[in-house]
């Protein structure tokens, strides 16, 4: 192309009237910004490593919350699973004993209440262990974001 097409071509790109031309300076500004606002944000390290950081916390706050659920969960079960095996055993040993029996129904009673209060004191352990676990996720994820902090 000749230098006398591009001056032509050029001629016919551009705007004939101020209101086109104002239009064309908006979009160029509203261009010009939002390429400004995409570098601001790339430029951000700061930032972005604290959404970063942000982002794993919450990772790890829900991570806790399911161990919670699930660690109740099983020790509802093995309450559950305790309560029905003295219960088994009470009767098998009532119908097996005759005589013995009012003192073998005794000794279940106190096999079921006992596997109970195994049950009451395994669930809040495993409480324990689930806050743990989440603060360790909480420490391991400051260490994390030190570290990055340091490596730069």
């Amino acid at each position: 192309m000749s230098t006398q097409e591009n001056t032509e071509a050029n001629a016919e790109a551009q705007p004939e009237t101020i209101e086109e031309l104002q239009a064309d300076i908006e979009r160029t500004r509203e261009r010009l910004g939002e390429t400004v606002d995409e570098l601001s944000h790339r430029l951000d390290v700061k930032g972005r490593a604290s959404d970063k950081v942000a982002d794993i916390k919450s990772a790890a706050q829900e991570k806790v919350v399911d161990v919670k659920i699930a660690a109740q969960e099983k020790a509802e079960t093995v309450v559950a699973v305790a309560q029905d095996k003295a219960g088994t055993v009470k009767s098998v040993v009532a119908d097996k004993t005759g005589s013995v029996g009012s003192s073998v129904s005794d000794a279940g009673s106190t096999v079921l209440h006992s596997a109970a209060d195994v049950g009451a004191r395994v669930k809040p352990l495993a409480q324990r262990r689930e806050v743990q676990i989440g603060a360790a996720a909480v420490i391991g994820v400051g260490a994390a974001v030190l570290a990055h902090r340091r490596g730069k």
